[in-house]
């Protein structure tokens, strides 16, 4: 799973086929149609990733009480073959 923060006004957004911003507007992001390479863009925009199974199995396994179980999170490198920086606001 991909998201973007946007280190400006702190929302955090999960992509989705259509183009998705943050509160404030700063940055934006969307996947592509084959729901793994994805696009986006803001100065302030910091691409995180989830680890589907891992994030699944804490999911699966909540507890009625305490504390849950970690998952794996990442922030994605600035360099990758799944996502692709741009200059601009989405064409709609």
């Amino acid at each position: 799973m991909k998201l973007i923060l946007c280190r400006k006004c702190q929302d955090v957004f999960k992509l989705q086929l259509e183009p998705r911003t943050c509160l404030c507007g700063a940055t934006w992001g969307k996947y592509g149609e084959d729901e793994l390479h994805a696009q986006y863009s803001g100065e302030f925009a910091v691409p995180i990733g989830f680890s589907n199974d891992s994030f699944a199995f804490a999911v699966r396994h909540q507890p009625a009480v305490g504390m849950g179980l970690d998952f794996l999170a990442f922030v994605i490198p600035k360099q990758c073959t799944t996502l692709e920086v741009l200059d601009a606001a989405p064409s709609e």
